[in-house]
């Protein structure tokens, strides 16, 4: 496995070298990428998955930053930090059904990862344009928690994975579109699966106590580069 991954990057390193041959270096659509360092601010939208509950945070737009470093040849190392404007429904499972919503809260809910990135095109770009897949660890974290149920958000481990473009005008300014999923593991406590008064409750087998969901998010930002 790791002899074949080494062949996909040198492979991928390869091409941007390769697809000049016979191109003037003037009207060649592959350019040098002239810095290895950039600072990225970022903000779009986080969709929320799987919560058949429906007391995680939902929805919402996402803001944040992203630090990125080339490595060598096509591989980087990019670090996160994100937050979303999330809100949820609060529930008491003790009640019956008629009372048992208890409203909406705000829970922003914060994420923070490290991933390795290739570019696709290598050190440069292709029409200034430069594609990019993802993929790390991290971690999400919300203060959503409910006291009467049990139920908390906490902070679980998340796997990263994605992929973008960059537009790569020259400069130190760039622009690039990015869709980031992380995938992490909610848990719901068992006053959910409980009867209240009405026979009723929040959840019924075989639904699972523990299961995987993520949040997909869809961004766009504004990088400043430099380092050479």
């Amino acid at each position: 496995m790791k002899v074949f991954l080494f062949g996909v990057v040198a492979l991928l390193a390869a091409v941007p070298a390769a697809a000049q041959v016979g191109h003037d270096p003037e009207t060649s659509p592959y350019r040098d990428l002239e810095h290895k360092q950039e600072i990225t601010w970022l903000f779009g939208y986080m969709k929320a998955r799987h919560d058949p509950a429906g007391i995680a945070p939902r929805s919402a737009a996402v803001t944040g930053a992203r630090y990125e470093i080339n490595l060598a040849g096509p591989l980087g190392f990019s670090a996160d930090l994100t937050r979303s404007f999330s809100e949820r429904t609060v529930l008491d499972p003790a009640k019956p059904l008629a009372t048992r919503n208890q409203g909406t809260q705000s829970t922003p809910v914060y994420a923070a990862d490290v991933a390795l990135a290739l570019d696709l095109t290598g050190r440069k770009s292709w029409n200034h344009l430069v594609p990019q897949l993802r993929g790390g660890l991290g971690v999400v974290t919300s203060r959503a928690k409910d006291d009467s149920s049990g139920y908390s958000f906490g902070t679980p481990f998340a796997f990263t994975f994605g992929g973008g473009l960059k537009f790569v005008p020259g400069g130190r300014m760039q622009l690039r579109v990015d869709v980031t999923d992380r995938v992490f593991k909610l848990t719901y406590p068992d006053s959910y699966f409980r009867l209240a008064s009405d026979n009723t409750s929040v959840l019924v087998d075989p639904t699972p106590r523990s299961f995987y969901t993520h949040h997909t998010a869809l961004t766009v930002g504004v990088s400043y580069l430099f380092g050479r």
